[in-house]
């Protein structure tokens, strides 16, 4: 019966570790008894290294494992349901280093410089960071095709992705998700043209290296 509270207890939280389940065992050793007998009886998933779950959900767990980091680019997109494809990875960006886990689904923490553009949104009765559309097709560049995101582009608030853009101010970036822009009709190109440096780049850096040049947005059309 005891046993049984303190697993209802952890329902509360998406992860729990070692450390949280000494606070209410007090001997450590017994703790990990407790886990290691509760994991193998299937009551309690193991993520990695001290770190345990009572949900089956990658999505769910991914920004508690890593902290801080947050949901983004086509898994971002997917839960906006602003594209039709359903990824079989979970994205999250961090100010730390890069890292994978294998926890029901892959789940691949990417470094970013540009922590910020996300909400925290309810996801099964729990607040997990998420990235907003605009952030989310920012982030896809050179880890996803740009062309699975494209469809992302109906969704957008110009401004708001505008405002991220100078934020950013990184040429390579603002050519890419400009041009993109505007190729689904939205008039950014004035609001953006200051950062757009003459250096030719090619749209996709995924894809293969060649293609037209457009000499508005400095890039070479490859996507």
């Amino acid at each position: 019966m005891y046993e049984l509270k303190i697993l209802e207890h952890f329902k509360k939280a998406p992860v729990f570790s070692l450390s949280d389940v000494t606070q209410i065992i007090k001997s450590k050793e017994y703790a990990k008894k407790f886990l290691k007998r509760e994991v193998e009886r299937g009551a309690v998933k193991k993520i990695m290294r001290d770190v345990y779950t009572l949900h089956d959900d990658a999505f769910l767990v991914s920004t508690f494992v890593i902290r801080p980091s947050y949901i983004s680019s086509i898994s971002a997109l997917a839960f906006h349901s602003s594209i039709t494809q359903i990824p079989n990875v979970i994205y999250c960006f961090t100010p730390k280093t890069k890292k994978e886990i294998n926890f029901v689904e892959r789940i691949c923490y990417f470094p970013t410089r540009y922590f910020f553009g996300f909400e925290l949104r309810t996801y099964r009765n729990f607040k997990i960071p998420v990235a907003t559309v605009e952030k989310a097709i920012i982030d896809s560049i050179g880890i996803v095709p740009l062309s699975v995101v494209e469809e992302a582009f109906s969704e957008i608030n110009s401004d708001k992705l505008i405002s991220y853009l100078k934020k950013i101010k990184k040429s390579s970036i603002i050519k890419r998700i400009g041009f993109l822009a505007e190729r689904n009709g939205f008039e950014v190109y004035d609001e953006l043209k200051p950062f757009i440096n003459n250096r030719y780049i090619f749209l996709d850096p995924l894809k293969a290296k060649k293609g037209k040049k457009n000499k508005r947005w400095r890039l070479i059309e490859n996507g």
